[in-house]
């Protein structure tokens, strides 16, 4: 088995702890009070990102081994945390059942997994179809972005279509990375990731500046090359500083068990918001209010991810460990 890499944990606990300060506000405060554009359209693309990294295998891709990979991974997981949580869901948002389970089926009840069950699927057959050629690849991306900006008009399409058009092509972009990576390791420096911070920031006072729109779910994108060059500072920022980063266990154990605390974002901030509420502990201004919610979060999915990793490890594609 080769070597894990710690840095790709590191970093999709990173992320993952930024999508729970999101959902923490939208549903604390009813609004997010960090600017939406300012960091999760980022980390959704860096999950994408690291998805399409891990595709790269230097023995040579297996159509069969990633599509298990994906069914044990992804698949199961998805039908399995959905169907728990959809009567639950349903009743505290006065949805009906059955449009809940239908939900599920249809591809809607996460979007982003979804999303990216269908771009991984797709993605793979491309690899076994092209053989790894890079003309067809790029070929190809490039025709599934064009699709996901003309898609843009249909939201809610099944299995989350428009959504794993643009999934697609950053797969591609991780995939591209890890065959090259060598060439990026002359980045991997303080200066340079100083230097795409600088930059990053730069873009992000222009786009809120000029009302630039890069929400992805629904696809609202008005301005698809900042939303590009946006993506790609991020990554390249975030990819730099990851690797410089001393290591950190905690972080990486949220990064290797970030598909259940993906799951959990949704019911755990709600859960925590309203038993705030009732303890009168609403928000009322103060950003500190917000911290104290998202600890709570923080804790309280902390706490469902080990039991599930700890008793029922099956349902995320994983093994039982004896003793």
């Amino acid at each position: 088995m080769p070597e894990r890499k710690t840095w790709i944990d590191l970093l999709r606990g990173f992320c993952m702890l930024a999508i729970l300060l999101d959902h923490t506000e939208i549903y604390y405060t009813g609004d997010n009070l960090i600017d939406y554009d300012f960091y999760v359209v980022n980390v959704l693309v860096v999950f994408f990102f690291l998805s399409g990294y891990l595709f790269y295998k230097e023995k040579g891709f297996r159509l069969r081994s990633k599509l298990v990979s994906v069914a044990r991974g992804i698949v199961m997981p998805y039908f399995i945390f959905t169907t728990l949580i959809a009567v639950p869901k349903a009743l505290v948002h006065g949805r009906d059942i059955p449009d809940a389970f239908f939900g599920i089926i249809s591809g809607q009840a996460s979007w982003f997994i979804a999303a990216l069950i269908l771009a991984e699927i797709c993605f793979a057959l491309l690899l076994w179809i092209s053989r790894g050629k890079t003309i067809v690849l790029s070929a190809a991306s490039v025709l599934s972005f064009i699709t996901c900006i003309l898609l843009s008009d249909y939201p809610e399409l099944y299995w989350q279509l428009e959504n794993a058009c643009m999934a697609l092509p950053i797969l591609y972009l991780g995939y591209l990375y890890h065959r090259h990576e060598k060439v990026f390791h002359r980045f991997n420096t303080p200066s340079y990731s100083s230097f795409f911070l600088i930059l990053l920031i730069v873009l992000k006072i222009y786009e809120h500046r000029n009302g630039v729109n890069l929400m992805i779910e629904p696809v609202q994108v008005n301005n698809w090359l900042l939303f590009v060059i946006d993506s790609l500072l991020s990554l390249l920022f975030l990819l730099t500083l990851a690797k410089q980063l001393s290591r950190m266990r905690w972080l990486e154990w949220i990064g290797a068990r970030s598909i259940v605390y993906y799951f959990c974002a949704g019911g755990v901030p709600l859960l925590v918001s309203k038993g705030l509420q009732k303890a009168n502990m609403g928000f009322s201004g103060e950003y500190y209010q917000v911290m104290i919610a998202f600890l709570l979060v923080c804790v309280f999915t902390t706490i469902i991810t080990w039991f599930v990793y700890r008793y029922v490890p099956f349902i995320t594609g994983r093994k039982q460990r004896k003793g």
